[in-house]
């Protein structure tokens, strides 16, 4: 009941971008839904990022990052790849077209762009809110913006299926390991289902094969089909 409540705040999506922390020549990014403008004179962005996120370790590091408002009409594969890998180890930025200013990436199809500098930082033991100074907001279109309510009324089932498809179409590992990815491998009982959203790990009573098929993650909203046994 309670999380239906709080789905009705009006959140928009936004790909947030930040310089890679491990490697110059790449960018990270991610999908989220928590930026507000919390104070004017001067303007003053909150974010909030999940604590296992690579994007916030990249912004913990630069101390900034740029805001990519999504528009409806967006692809759906934008938001897949944002939202559904890492940065830590996908160039999510090679798959889709952006521009480049002053140090960071934008999305073409954005409708508004933002960089900010975080100024201050809360930490919790599942997300870390930066509270941030706008330095630069630029290139405005008049058009919708895409909201968190739309994502949840039908537009999931499109991202979903959009990535999915993509997933099926790169390259994958044999299922075959060597003899000596084999000796190295942990034993199935040492494994558990880990969410490759967010992170979280399954450790419910209940056997992960045997949860409901329109069970869903419940750090990130996700369904099965995005856990890995590892």
């Amino acid at each position: 009941m309670q999380e239906e409540v709080l789905f009705k705040i009006t959140n928009g999506l936004y790909v947030v971008s930040a310089r890679h922390k491990d490697n110059p020549e790449i960018f990270a990014g991610s999908l989220v839904d928590a930026v507000s403008q919390i104070a004017i004179n001067p303007n003053l962005l909150i974010l909030s990022c999940m604590n296992n996120s690579y994007t916030k370790e990249c912004i913990e590091q630069s101390g900034e990052f740029g805001v990519s408002v999504l528009p409806r009409g967006i692809d759906p594969f934008t938001v897949g790849n944002f939202g559904f890998q890492t940065s830590r180890n996908t160039d999510k930025w090679a798959n889709v077209r952006f521009s480049e200013k002053d140090g960071l990436p934008y999305l073409d199809e954005a409708i508004g762009k933002i960089r900010a500098k975080v100024i201050n930082k809360l930490d919790y033991p599942c997300n870390t809110l930066f509270i941030a100074e706008v330095e630069d907001a630029f290139d405005p279109r008049d058009t919708e913006a895409l909201t968190y309510q739309d994502y949840r009324a039908g537009f999931k089932k499109e991202v979903l299926e959009a990535f999915s498809l993509w997933q099926k179409g790169a390259p994958t590992e044999t299922d075959t390991p060597s003899p000596a990815a084999a000796e190295t491998q942990p034993s199935q009982q040492t494994k558990h289902w880990t969410c490759v959203v967010c992170g979280y790990v399954y450790d419910g009573e209940i056997p992960f094969e045997e949860l409901p098929e329109d069970w869903l993650c419940p750090l990130c909203g996700v369904g099965k089909e995005f856990f890995e046994l590892r």
